[in-house]
């Protein structure tokens, strides 16, 4: 295989890396991976992944018209956010979401065999849904609760480039070359 062109000159494709750098590459991609999943898993916990738990979770169980006696005794209640809450969520998720995709963008960028437009897409747009479902949750806390659907599809669009870059990254990391 010849070596990966980019921006900064010829580098080698990840299965060309030494045994070390490809076992550090495995081992952030695999421990990312977790730490990302167990957030997407607390997500579905508090919102259901839907965009009406998704607005109930910044504006409030009384924002959405049910009286709290009322909710079923599994459901947690939950209350508005401050704008306290709101920047402090905002700034911790966005700073380490941005570090991580820059990781994984960079660990995938040695990946051989995808097409070069596709390869860019899925490098930036994790970043694009970043900037978007942060934003969107301002939106639903301040604005209006319909915001939800555009934080849920850009954080499973998110989701979906993250884990393809992981995948694809690891598959390449560890497979025997030819």
């Amino acid at each position: 295989m010849k070596p990966t062109s980019s921006a900064f000159g010829t580098l080698p494709a990840l299965h060309e890396l030494p045994r070390a750098m490809r076992q550090l590459f495995a081992a952030f991609l695999i421990t990312g991976m977790v730490g990302f999943s167990l957030g997407a898993f607390f997500v579905d916990h508090t919102t259901g992944a839907a965009p009406s738990g998704i607005a109930e979770r910044f504006r409030g169980s009384e924002a959405t018209d049910t009286a709290l006696e009322e909710l079923p005794a599994d459901q947690e209640i939950q209350y508005e956010k401050t704008p306290s809450e709101m920047l402090n969520l905002t700034h911790t998720h966005v700073l380490a979401l941005s570090m991580l995709f820059l990781l994984t963008g960079a660990i995938f960028s040695l990946s051989t065999g995808i097409r070069p437009g596709i390869k860019s897409f899925l490098i930036v747009e994790p970043f694009v849904s970043l900037i978007i479902t942060f934003g969107g949750m301002w939106l639903v806390r301040y604005h209006d609760p319909a915001w939800g659907w555009l934080i849920a599809a850009s954080g499973f669009l998110m989701a979906g480039c993250y884990y393809v870059m992981v995948g694809v990254g690891l598959y390449q990391l560890i497979r025997r070359e030819k």
